[in-house]
């Protein structure tokens, strides 16, 4: 089963901050089904956001996460 993490940070561009957006661990949806639309991003994992918060401003991302928490949704 997928993990759910809301994720707080900001966008790099303009520093506006983010609070509570919902990411998953695996796009697990059937093809048929709608993807649901309370999730900012598939694909991340507990290890993924420690290395984002680590990479800070050096990511990839158009957004910086500064903390995340597990959910259950």
């Amino acid at each position: 089963m997928s993990k759910y993490f809301s994720i707080n940070g900001y966008w790099k561009d303009d520093k506006s901050e983010f609070n509570d957006y919902i990411v998953k661990e695996y796009n697990d949806v059937e093809e048929d089904e709608q993807a649901d639309d309370r999730i900012f991003e598939y694909g991340w994992n507990e290890t993924d956001l420690k290395d984002a918060i680590k990479s800070g401003e050096e990511s990839v991302m158009d957004f910086v996460i500064t903390s995340y928490e597990e959910i259950k949704l």
